[in-house]
């Protein structure tokens, strides 16, 4: 199964605004087209730019999906559901995970536009610096020369950040510690439970009790990769029990986390990879995909 080279430690200037950046280089096209990665829902947004052939990626959530088209460089969130990725071809492709709290230094605007949605990053950013980056990367000749030059496009789009402060600490805390109960986080910052939850929601698109579910699956995903039990993942989520641990899994991400392991092998790059002897649910018709929320994402 092919790896990605990755960026651990960013720039400096992008050391709070970037969580990762991953390389993934794969020319030959039989090897590309029989790889099939997988993104679970996740609190981090994805920029996303390919410097070979455009892919196409379908979203699943049980039984309901929709196949999207091919595209090139945007930007994701990905909140509930399972996306596979299909290469169509050779692979090139460099993934920004951002940190939620401090995306809007990047893109400037509230996360809620980019959830579940695949915004095209000449809509982000200028449309003539995205395909200068397309370009330069297609030309670079290997992943450390790509960061450099990824990392070159970040800075040059930094912006001042005008977020609420006391907003972004509530996303730090419910990322780092997902099991804490709003009014106690509020509390614990000082502000009206309410007026944290309407301010977090305009501008995750969340309410803080969903992004805390999210944060709770990657902890579930994090804590199962490392061989952990799951009784003992769902007492140190903070879960009443694992069954309550299992339907909040299936609620967010579509499948029981028992049956997403048996269909899976995690990795800690790139949260999951589909076996490629396992087929894709059905796809369902745009009507039947609107009616479970999934056609937004095309």
């Amino acid at each position: 199964m092919p790896k990605p080279h990755k960026l651990i430690q960013a720039h400096p200037a992008l050391a709070d605004i970037v969580e990762q950046i991953l390389d993934w280089d794969v020319p030959d096209e039989k090897v590309a087209r029989a790889f099939r990665p997988r993104a679970l829902p996740s609190t981090t947004p994805y920029l996303i730019a390919q410097y070979r052939v455009p892919i196409r990626s379908d979203r699943h959530f049980g039984s309901a999906g929709y196949r999207h088209r091919r595209y090139g460089h945007v930007m994701t969130a990905l909140e509930t559901g399972v996306v596979t990725v299909r290469p169509c071809g050779p692979l090139g492709v460099v993934i920004v995970r951002l940190k939620p709290e401090a995306t809007a230094r990047l893109v400037g605007c509230e996360l809620q536009g980019f959830i579940n949605e695949k915004i095209d990053l000449g809509d982000v950013f200028k449309a003539s610096e995205v395909s200068l980056l397309e370009e330069m990367l297609m030309e670079a000749p290997d992943s450390a020369t790509r960061f450099a030059r990824m990392e070159s496009f970040l800075l040059q789009n930094l912006r001042q950040s005008r977020a609420d402060a006391v907003v972004c600490k509530a996303a730090q805390c419910l990322r780092r510690t997902p099991s804490l109960r709003v009014r106690g986080l509020a509390a614990q910052l000082d502000v009206c439970e309410r007026h944290l939850s309407r301010c977090f929601r305009a501008m995750f698109g969340a309410s803080p009790k969903q992004f805390a579910r999210v944060a709770r699956i990657e902890k579930i995903l994090t804590m199962r990769q490392a061989g952990f039990a799951w009784a003992d993942i769902a007492y140190a989520c903070g879960f009443a029990d694992q069954a309550h641990m299992i339907n909040d899994f299936d609620a967010i991400v579509g499948q029981t986390p028992q049956q997403l392991f048996r269909t899976t092998v995690l990795d800690h790059d790139c949260q999951a990879f589909e076996r490629t002897d396992q087929l894709p649910a059905p796809l369902l018709s745009r009507a039947d995909a609107a009616a479970h929320g999934l056609e937004g994402m095309r």
